[in-house]
């Protein structure tokens, strides 16, 4: 885990299934916070429901070694596809833990759509 991001884990953290393939890192309060939201959804709904047992089901807590490492399930590296070399990026609340190849391949879309969507005018970014 890259230093900049280890002061907010220092007590602990989630890992969880994130969006689009990869894990989700959470400082405790906030996963609290976010498993509350998904356990509200859940009452929605059948897909709501099944979206909230993979997500509480998969998560799991952790603790940074004093190296920085996280010890990520092998199911969640299963899930996200990391076997290999691996990109960390903070989004928000929360780390996102990518499988690097694929970081690339959505970074580029990323950059493409940031460049050309008159919708992300909305973001205030451009």
């Amino acid at each position: 885990m890259p230093l900049e991001f280890r002061a907010g884990l220092a007590d602990g953290c989630h890992v969880a299934p994130g969006l689009d393939r990869c894990i989700a890192v959470y400082p405790d309060d906030t996963f609290e916070e976010v498993r509350g939201r998904v356990t509200e959804a859940a009452r929605r709904g059948t897909r709501q429901r099944n979206a909230a047992r993979a997500f509480i089901g998969n998560s799991r807590r952790c603790k940074i070694d004093l190296q920085g490492r996280v010890a990520v399930p092998a199911t969640l590296r299963e899930l996200a596809g990391l076997d290999r070399e691996v990109i960390v990026v903070g989004i928000d609340e929360r780390i996102e833990i990518w499988d690097a190849i694929r970081w690339r391949e959505l970074e580029t879309i990323g950059l493409e759509d940031l460049a050309t969507s008159p919708d992300l005018a909305d973001l205030g970014i451009i």
